[in-house]
Formats: structure tokens, sequence, C-alpha cells
């Protein structure tokens, strides 16, 4: 079986004729080219600019040469916009005060002592009929007592406040 495969492609081969390739050379193409007419080349869109910008410019340097009597006129329309600058001037001159107020604003909640306490309208309704929610100081006066730690409450806060200004707080301190 296997002498008959060997002699199959032997003969295959053999039988396959050679294929003869066509090779085109720029003879052959320059032949066919040579069959059409002449061909109308124009200057291009680059040309035409290039042409009309020669008088634009020329325009452009006669608009800004000044008068004997007034400015350019390139210059007189550029200061036509300078009634923005007043505009932006009175803007940029309020925003600056409502930055202001809003630090003054910022440092007066922040130096200030907040409220103590929490006024509640109906202070009872906490205490309603049970026993085992009284309030503390119902039944004993503990005004010494509130007075003793509100006093170290305010001091401790106003050592804070001080430190603060002088900027040996730790935790405002910045690490190196």
């Amino acid at each position: 079986m296997l002498s008959l495969r060997r002699s199959a492609l032997t003969s295959a081969r053999i039988a396959r004729a050679p294929v003869a390739r066509l090779r085109r050379s720029a003879h052959h193409d320059a032949h066919h080219d040579a069959h059409h007419g002449p061909v109308n080349e124009s200057f291009g869109p680059k040309f035409y600019i290039g042409i009309a910008a020669i008088p634009a410019l020329l325009g452009l340097y006669y608009a800004s040469r000044s008068s004997d009597d007034d400015r350019p006129l390139l210059y007189r329309y550029i200061d036509s916009y300078s009634e923005y600058k007043t505009l932006w001037a009175e803007r940029n001159d309020i925003h600056t005060k409502a930055l202001e107020r809003a630090g003054a604003d910022r440092n007066l909640f922040i130096h200030s002592k907040g409220q103590q306490t929490v006024d509640l309208k109906f202070p009872e309704q906490f205490n309603f009929g049970s026993p085992y929610n009284v309030p503390a100081g119902s039944s004993v006066n503990l005004d010494k007592l509130i007075a003793k730690y509100e006093k170290e409450n305010y001091g401790a806060q106003e050592a804070k406040l001080q430190a603060l200004k002088d900027g040996s707080l730790p935790a405002e301190r910045e690490e190196k």
C-alpha cells in the first residue's frame, strides 16, 4: 500500500505542468497610458490662499497705521471692549467683600462659646411616670456640682484655645 502511494505522488508531480507566469513590465504599462489625452493641472487651493493673503495683509497694515489726529482703527476696536474691565473690577470687588465677610463670620463662630444646655419645650415628656427614668438632681440640689464641672470645662476649653493660638496643640502640628 505504501509503495502505491509513493508512486502515485511521484506521477502526480511529473504530470503537473509548470504554469508560465505573465510578467508585467513598465513598458507594458506605459503603452496603455499613451492613449490618454493631456491633463489640465490647476494651481490648487494653497496658491489661491497665498495670493489672497497679500491684499489681506496690506489691508491689515493700513488699518493698523495711525492717522494724524486719532488712534489706529485696530486700537479703537480693542478699546471698545474696555467697558468690561470696569464691570469685572466691580464684580471682583463684590466677591472680595463677600469672602472677607464670610471669613469674619467663620472666625466669629469658631471663637464664640456655644450653648451649654439643650432647651426642651416639654422636658417632662422624657420622665413621664417611670420610676427608673428619674433625672439626676430632681431630689438633691446639684447646683454646686454643676458649677464645679462647668468651671473645669471652661478652663480646659480656654487652655485648648490658647494652645491652638500658640501652635502648640499636638493635633495641629505638622509632622516632618
